[in-house]
């Protein structure tokens, strides 16, 4: 400062320095990017600090080595641009800033009005009051920046002390200046890792899903979700090149964070951008556009507003070297779809390209299979299946029937005449009567049931469901079909049929055996000039003693002489029993006790189900009641099977036995078999539905072993699921099995529904799955079943309570 300050004046001018200093370092911790910081700082000097002005010059590194002001308080921006500053050694590049940025020192100019350096500022400076200027360099990474441009009113300002206080505010920005290009330089490299993670997820991936792959359009709809829903881009599509000039493209897949997969918008675009395209895709290269919303030239400007991208990168698809198609994904970041990025892209579209080609290869093996099989299995003049493909849909039909426990036929017929059409009218004609034929049979039997050609006149129908009643009504709408002349070279002939049924399981259990067997049925028809049969050969001792069974069932439910046990259940987070599963058993008088899956089958094979399950009901019901009575009120599980939903009357039976006994509706839950729900899922559906009115408590049986889709499962309305003994039983040894255990309790925990385990047999079962969360076993860890008046006692000893 100059001698004749006085020291007031000097502890004012400190004081300014200082709140600058401070107001800098304030500044400091509060800045986010450069701009925000170059202003702040001018503020803090010229509002706080008190000076006149303040600004930020950057050096250029350009031919005339310009200053670029960045940021400045104090005055208008017209004076800011007048300065029209250098960094170079001539007139201009010799005020403060110019020197302080060509030197790296602080330069001063104490006096306006005698320092003739500022000569081409001089009358701007006096009338926008600026007395003296003091420029700081700021220096970051070792090179000059720029400078820092502190402008006071007064003449001979800015003495020692305070040139050092405000130096020290310009390094301090200086280092702020070089700790935000820092974070920002991290930032671009957290970006860059980002981006490639993200261009590597993309490609493993879609690598993923070529592999599993086994149909063309699934897979580009796939591809094109796992790049927005997985892999976080803005939109992705596959369009397919075709022959159509109009139309060059059609889309095959698209996926759109907005949902709105819009494509090119309909052909929006000028012809140079598709040629520019169509150029990149010929020659295997992508096409990259960066910066869509900021550059209004764009092709994809007005899209990349609309639809919230801002980067856009297609990708050429070849196969064979031939151009198929094209993918294109959207990027909502400026930045995006850098070198190292689409290099991995690239990639991805040429290992899509290769999974689209080995799908197509595929196809064609598939193809080629499918028609040297057809050839194998299908008759040649009519298409129906031959004999050898009926044994295999015979195979199929048992295994199924075998496992829902239902019958099933096999009709086989001859068409008489055959030989006499051939030799009078030719074998032309005779095809015709055969194609007439198979035409009649198809549309009479409907789709759910088979023809087959068996030979030259002969042919077969199989029935998938149904006993001796359904198959012989079949057969009359059979012979009514046939019953119209067949018009032949202008003559109408009759086309008589006689048709042969057998049945599984009474009639036999392998294919050859029902071919046979209803070939012999066919023959007794011929004989008996019937029209149909029914197979009347020996019964083995097998039939015979279902037969004899059949009869003694139905007098057991009528007599009441079947018996009832009660298997309990335990709820496993209270250890108690929280109820039991209604068991029905029979005590033949000349064969004992039988086991329960053979006369419950018996049962279902010969309609006696529905009885024996109303009997079951309603002797359930009676306990309850008698529970009731004495204050408990745990409920009873009684089995419904498939038969059972499909009785009409179902519901005013149930509701008949629980008005009998008043009942209310927790007294009874109904466990349903998940084979049985699926055999007719819309009809099951609307039972459900129909007891669920009725406020009874439903469970889905042995599940896991049918096949129920999840959609369809989330739809039923059930309370509960009871995983299938056999997986339980299997689950301490058999990872397979325990995996399957715990997928099926953390779905239905999942749909809000309880679980029950049955086929507990030993501790180590019941510990495993209390740790998968199980709620409910039961099994022989428990208790075996037990007739009614020994529950109490067994209770009482139990560790259950």
């Amino acid at each position: 400062m100059p001698a004749s300050c006085v020291p007031s004046e000097e502890v004012e001018y400190l004081n300014r320095a200082l709140r600058t200093l401070s107001g800098c370092n304030r500044a400091l911790l509060r800045a986010e990017d450069e701009a925000f910081l170059f202003q702040e700082i001018c503020r803090v000097v010229v509002e706080e600090g008190g000076y006149r002005m303040a600004w930020v010059g950057r050096a250029e590194q350009d031919e005339a080595q310009t200053v670029t002001p960045m940021a400045h308080v104090g005055l208008d921006q017209d004076y800011v641009n007048s300065l029209q500053m250098t960094w170079a050694d001539r007139e201009r590049g010799r005020g403060p800033t110019g020197t302080a940025i060509r030197t790296g020192t602080p330069t001063l100019s104490r006096n306006i009005l005698t320092d003739p350096k500022v000569g081409p500022w001089r009358e701007n400076a006096i009338t926008h009051g600026i007395a003296s200027v003091l420029s700081l360099p700021l220096r970051v990474d070792g090179r000059v920046f720029g400078a820092l441009a502190i402008c006071a009113k007064e003449p001979d300002a800015f003495g020692e002390r305070e040139l050092a206080l405000l130096s020290e505010a310009a390094d301090d920005l200086a280092f702020g200046l070089q700790a935000l290009r820092g974070k920002a330089q991290r930032r671009q490299a957290e970006r860059q890792v980002e981006t490639l993670n993200r261009a590597l997820a993309t490609r493993v991936a879609v690598n993923h899903a070529v592999i599993h792959a086994t149909d063309e359009t699934p897979l580009l709809a796939e591809i094109c979700r796992v790049l927005v829903e997985e892999c976080g881009y803005r939109q992705a599509w596959v369009d397919y090149r075709q022959s159509d000039p109009t139309r060059p493209y059609r889309m095959m897949a698209c996926d759109a964070a907005d949902g709105i997969c819009q494509g090119w918008g309909s052909g929006r675009h000028d012809a140079s951008f598709h040629g520019r395209l169509e150029q990149n895709l010929e020659a295997g290269q992508p096409l990259v556009m960066r910066d869509l919303l900021n550059t209004p030239t764009a092709a994809l400007h007005q899209e990349a507003r609309e639809l919230g991208f801002a980067a856009a990168l297609v990708l050429p698809l070849k196969v064979d070297d031939d151009l198929i198609g094209m993918l294109v994904i959207m990027a909502e970041h400026a930045d995006a779809f850098d070198d190292p990025e689409v290099e991995l892209l690239l990639a991805m579209a040429n290992d899509l390209a290769f999974g689209i080609a080995a799908l197509r290869t595929r196809a064609r093996a598939v193809e080629a299979e499918t028609t040297i099989r057809r050839m194998a299995f299908e008759d040649t003049l009519t298409g129906l299946p031959n004999r050898l493909r009926l044994r295999e849909l015979l195979d199929d039909a048992i295994s199924v029937a075998r496992q829902d426990r239902r019958p099933f036929a096999l009709l086989h017929l001859e068409i008489a005449r055959n030989q006499e059409i051939n030799e009078t009218l030719g074998y032309r004609e005779g095809d015709r009567l055969q194609l007439e034929i198979a035409t009649r049979l198809t549309q009479v039997v409907g789709p759910e049931r088979t023809v087959a050609r068996m030979g030259e006149c002969e042919f077969a129908v199989l029935m998938p469901n149904g006993g001796a009643e359904q198959a012989s009504q079949l057969a009359r709408q059979i012979l009514t079909a046939l019953y119209d002349p067949v018009e032949l070279s202008g003559l109408f002939l009759e086309a008589r049929a006689s048709i042969g049924i057998a049945l599984y399981p009474g009639h036999g259990t392998a294919p050859e055996s029902l071919i046979r067997r209803s070939g012999s049925a066919m023959e007794q028809a011929k004989r008996a000039n019937a029209g149909f049969a029914l197979f009347q050969g020996g019964l083995d001792q097998e039939c015979a003693q279902h037969l004899t069974l059949m009869g003694d069932l139905r007098r057991a439910i009528d007599r009441n002489e079947l018996l009832l046990y009660y298997q309990p259940k335990v709820e496993i987070a209270s250890n108690r029993v929280c109820g039991t599963e209604a068991l029905v058993r029979w005590r033949h008088p000349q064969h004992g006790m039988l086991p329960p899956d053979e006369f419950v089958r018996l049962a279902e094979n010969t309609g006696l189900i529905t009885p024996l399950t109303l009997w079951v009901l309603d002797t359930a019901l009676g306990q309850r009641y008698a529970w009731h009575e004495e204050g408990d009120e745990r409920p009873i599980s009684v089995n419904l099977s498939a038969h059972d939903l499909r009785d009409p009357r179902l519901l005013e039976r149930i509701q008949g036995s629980f008005a009998t006994w008043g009942a209310k509706p927790h007294w009874i839950e109904f466990e349903l078999t998940e084979s049985a729900l699926m055999e007719d899922p819309v009809a099951s559906m609307q039972t459900l539905s129909a007891l669920k009115e009725l406020d009874a408590h439903l469970t889905i049986d042995d599940f896991g072993t049918g096949y129920s889709s999840l959609a369809y499962l989330q739809k039923l309305p059930v309370d509960s699921l009871k995983i299938d003994q056999s997986f339980v039983t299997r689950m301490t040894s058999n990872d397979g099995s325990a995996k399957i255990v715990r997928s099926i309790i953390e779905l239905a925990h999942n749909l809000d529904l309880t679980v029950v385990a049955e086929g507990v047999e030993d501790q180590l079962t019941l510990n495993q799955l209390g740790q998968f969360g199980c709620d409910i076993v039961q099994g022989y860890r428990i208790s075996q079943p037990i007739p009614a008046e020994q529950f109490r006692d067994w209770e009482v000893r139990s560790t259950w309570h």
